[in-house]
């Protein structure tokens, strides 16, 4: 059985127990006490397991990335075109997806207690403040304390110095990219738990909070779902029509088998593949232009994850009564695309990544509040969110290659739904 139809039914049984408890609780029962005990136990250790992961995977996919994109070859004019459509499209997605969440305001009526060691700032950061502390004064501390953008910096000024070393650095730099490799396994071996931990986490967070996280989880998809939407048939078609100045319908008639892949599979690193047949044999993208664009998107570029990222924090603020701030909004926006580019393109890392977000604002990984209510609903939103970023990747290789003049435009529009 697939994974993630597994974490479906985790998320169903979970929701079942948690109405049974919620409904049992005032009773008293002994045995209800001490199943409730054992289903925290269980929750809790699968998100340690997750934050195991985070300051690691981060720090490591972030150098690796970097040290490739230094590349003389790959920082030339079509590598500028390519990351700078890739940033660009990231940035406004974030922006689609914060907008829409303060229309909807998904988090609110959750009304969460905030866990006991959590601690809110009673003076605000000033902004001068906030960038002196993202010097770490000692790296090992910063990943010791899970300080997340301490650890970006981090990572951004190493990636530098091994690519100024020149030959003497390609030894480090394949150190890291073999334990980014082995963090990509760990996380495939932890998501294997995946469907027995969102079982615990949605079954306590609804025993707590009973029938009243529906309708917000109901808004918080709704809110990623349109979001996406408007990414893929107002950001992606502008791009085609106005900057690649090519028709609309044949892209989605060239990738119809890259989006059903992508949705089913909810991995765009899985999709990658057949993405490149599809741009290639249908859309008559050149294969230098589509092997460099689609190979580097499937690394940096997932404008599906950095929405998910930014209406997830907005809707765990709102769930604690929290307030985020012009400085915490300009750093959602820094966090959730620096995030978007570490996050590896295969199912569950959105969790991972979402806890960097929560670091970095200062939010609460409550593993039995809102935390454990957007795990339970995870594999439903990066099903959307996976097909945005192949998409995503794809519009930005119709692009440049229209622009190098390196696309058939002849053969792009003369593809049909039956190819």
């Amino acid at each position: 059985m697939k994974l993630w139809i597994k974490i479906l039914i985790g998320l169903g049984l979970g929701l079942i127990v948690g109405i049974a408890l919620h409904l049992f609780d005032h009773y008293n029962i002994s045995d209800l006490e001490g199943f409730k005990g054992f289903l925290n136990v269980v929750g809790q250790a699968f998100i340690n397991l997750l934050k195991m992961l985070v300051g690691i995977m981060l720090f490591s996919s972030l150098v690796s990335g970097i040290c490739h994109l230094h590349d003389p070859k790959k920082l030339s004019r079509i590598g500028f075109r390519t990351i700078g459509f890739y940033i660009i499209s990231t940035l406004v997605a974030i922006g689609i997806g914060i907008t829409l969440a303060f229309i909807f305001r998904p988090g609110r009526g959750l009304n969460f207690s905030l866990p006991s060691d959590f601690v809110v700032s009673a003076k605000p950061m000033q902004f001068l403040d906030f960038f002196a502390k993202l010097i770490p004064s000692n790296p090992f501390h910063a990943f010791a304390q899970g300080d997340i953008l301490q650890i970006i910096v981090f990572a951004i000024l190493f990636a530098v110095a091994i690519t100024m070393s020149g030959e003497k650095g390609k030894g480090i730099l394949h150190v890291i990219e073999s334990v980014l490799e082995t963090m990509y396994t760990l996380t495939h071996f932890i998501m294997r738990f995946a469907p027995y931990g969102v079982f615990a986490l949605i079954a306590v967070a609804i025993g707590t909070t009973g029938f009243g996280a529906v309708v917000p989880l109901a808004k918080f998809l709704a809110c990623n779902y349109i979001a996406c939407l408007l990414q893929i048939f107002v950001i992606f078609t502008l791009s085609l029509k106005v900057l690649a100045r090519l028709q609309i319908a044949p892209f989605f008639k060239g990738m119809k088998d890259a989006i059903v892949l992508a949705f089913s599979t909810n991995s765009s690193t899985a999709t990658l593949p057949v993405s490149l047949e599809c741009v290639r044999d249908h859309l008559g993208v050149s294969e230098d232009i589509s092997g460099f664009v689609l190979s580097l998107g499937s690394t940096i570029n997932m404008n599906g994850a950095a929405i998910g990222q930014a209406v997830s924090a907005i809707f765990i603020a709102e769930a604690y009564g929290l307030e985020l701030g012009a400085l915490k909004i300009v750093i959602l926006f820094f966090v959730s695309l620096v995030s978007a580019i570490g996050a590896a393109g295969i199912p569950g890392t959105g969790l991972i990544m979402l806890s960097v977000v929560l670091g970095a604002l200062g939010l609460p990984l409550d593993p039995f509040g809102a935390f454990a209510l957007l795990a339970g609903v995870d594999r439903l939103r990066e099903m959307v969110s996976s097909v945005v970023n192949v998409l995503g990747d794809a519009v930005a290789a119709v692009y440049v290659a229209k622009c190098e003049n390196q696309i058939d435009t002849k053969q792009y529009h003369a593809v049909t739904w039956l190819e």
